[in-house]
């Protein structure tokens, strides 16, 4: 897996560039609170990428918020509702492949209080258990919540990306609209 870092700090408007004053001050303490949430996020994210491309769903389950109010959109597929459902979303998706490459670019995550969000853009090369191959790029939010001491996803959005350039050449299955779908997993949805 390939990892590309950017830390974004939302309405702060400040890159933390310059050095850090002492402890007792408290916009320093602000500074640091919000880059140690920056970095947890940051490693939340990367374990949800890891759990997906190891496949192992017991992993990819301790990520997740265990509430019926997270989501999840995979590209093509309806929205998923429910920790019980999201669970089983991803497993079909596990079971439908049989290799995952992920690489991560352009992340820029953002913490305000107890939400954070993560965009990024997510290429991936894949293999289906009937050998099948194909790349796809995707645009994705990942949204986690502050509980019970730790950064839980509460909804990963996923859609396919394709370039300007990309437009013309022929991967993927065209539909009826003349949009292109990589398609993968069970019911006819595309995964990611």
């Amino acid at each position: 897996m390939h990892w590309a870092r950017v830390l974004v700090l939302g309405g702060m408007g400040k890159l933390l560039e310059a050095s850090l004053e002492p402890a007792h001050e408290p916009e320093a303490d602000r500074i640091r609170s919000l880059t140690r949430d920056l970095e947890r996020v940051e490693g939340v994210n990367l374990e949800f990428y890891e759990a997906f491309s190891a496949k192992d769903l017991d992993r990819m389950s301790r990520l997740w918020a265990k509430t019926p109010h997270v989501r999840c959109v995979h590209p093509g597929w309806e929205l998923v509702t429910g920790y019980g459902e999201v669970l089983r979303s991803w497993q079909d998706i596990f079971s439908s492949i049989e290799d995952v490459e992920v690489t991560i670019n352009d992340v820029q995550i953002e913490v305000i209080g107890q939400a954070a969000w993560v965009n990024q853009i997510v290429d991936l090369a894949i293999t289906t258990e009937e050998e099948e191959t194909f790349e796809a790029s995707v645009v994705t939010t990942n949204l986690f919540e502050y509980a019970q001491g730790s950064w839980l996803l509460v909804l990963h959005h996923s859609s396919n990306f394709v370039e300007a350039d990309d437009e013309d050449e022929g991967e993927g299955e065209e539909t009826e609209d003349n949009t292109r779908v990589f398609g993968l997993g069970p019911r006819g949805h595309t995964s990611n």
